[in-house]
């Protein structure tokens, strides 16, 4: 349970019916006609201060927009607030304050249709909302029932530096017997996926050596190996790899092993399944449609960096996940 002794009771109840005013501007006319600019304003009852999404969801703070074409309307919630912002190319510095020239009450206000649906994390982005004290993110992540979740006032978590270091990177638990094949994986969206496979003769694990090459070559590594070697060769890519660090052995037996049992496992023979009928092992193609996709830099999205830090798991939602690259 949170201590919330120290900070305000946060109430959420929503006590409004939604969807009353249906408004829609056009903004761009066709290429040979004249374009007319509707100047909207967007006015709030109080003065802008604190956590905007908190204050907007718990009732503190209510923005209406009023325009030449639309009466007075209540916006219902921050995600359509950041929408209408944003189509205008304005931020949350361009809400005003209601004053006594402003000839409506808040309270006698229809609502505008609900748009939360069209709502995305760039459009929070380019809107100007930054997390405010005692918030380090952005509390509408983090909304449990009534309450917040505790990790809405947490910097980054262990989970979160361990995904930060690991992620698009591979581990084996030692190099005992096939250990260093049969546990060879990379952390793939926050799952840790073996780099080997089962053999179809005898369901063996053999590694995928042509992933850990082109790992080699998008890192820039110019590790000296025999790439026409076997896999058990001292300089194989795969020991070489293990030798030089590349591949962090975990020394470990994986009972209950730190960072090898923090995260869900992915085997070389999923489900009983040999070759390319595996298809939750990093083959060749899916390791490249994952740089494809990430850039080999799953948290270095701008537009989501201010709200989650490095290794956060809501970054992984920006991505089409394992599915797209399988």
């Amino acid at each position: 349970m949170i201590d919330r002794s120290k900070y305000r009771e946060y109430k959420l109840e929503q006590t409004r019916i939604t969807g009353n005013v249906d408004i829609e501007f056009e903004f761009f006319g066709d290429s040979d006609e004249a374009v007319e600019v509707i100047e909207d304003e967007f006015i709030s009852n109080v003065k802008l201060s604190g956590d905007f999404h908190d204050n907007l969801m718990n009732g503190e703070v209510e923005v209406a927009v009023q325009s030449v074409d639309l009466e007075p309307s209540l916006i219902p919630n921050y995600q359509t607030l950041e929408i209408m912002l944003v189509e205008r190319g304005l931020t949350y510095n361009d809400i005003r304050v209601k004053t006594n020239i402003d000839d409506f009450i808040y309270d006698e206000l229809n609502l505008i249709d609900d748009r939360s649906t069209e709502y995305s994390n760039d459009i929070r982005f380019e809107s100007g909302y930054k997390p405010a004290f005692p918030f380090v993110r952005d509390p509408g992540d983090y909304l449990d029932g009534n309450d917040y979740d505790e990790q809405v006032y947490q910097k980054q978590t262990y989970l979160e530096k361990l995904r930060a270091r690991f992620e698009g990177n591979m581990i084996i638990l030692n190099t005992n017997g096939e250990l260093e094949v049969e546990s060879l994986r990379m952390m793939i969206y926050g799952e840790w996926r073996a780099v080997a496979f089962a053999t179809r003769e005898n369901g063996r694990p053999f590694p995928e050596s042509t992933t850990l090459e082109y790992y080699n070559h998008i890192l820039g590594l110019e590790l000296d190996y025999n790439a026409a070697g076997d896999w058990y060769d001292d300089d194989s890519v795969l020991n070489v790899m293990i030798d030089e660090g590349v591949i962090t052995n975990l020394k470990d037996d994986g009972r209950s092993s730190p960072v090898w049992n923090d995260f869900e496992h992915y085997e070389y023979d999923e489900g009983g399944r040999r070759g390319i009928d595996n298809t939750d092992y990093v083959q060749v193609s899916r390791y490249q449609r994952y740089i494809n996709a990430t850039n080999n830099e799953v948290f270095n999205l701008e537009y989501m960096q201010p709200y989650e830090p490095e290794g956060s798991e809501l970054y992984y939602n920006e991505y089409g996940g394992w599915q797209e690259i399988s």
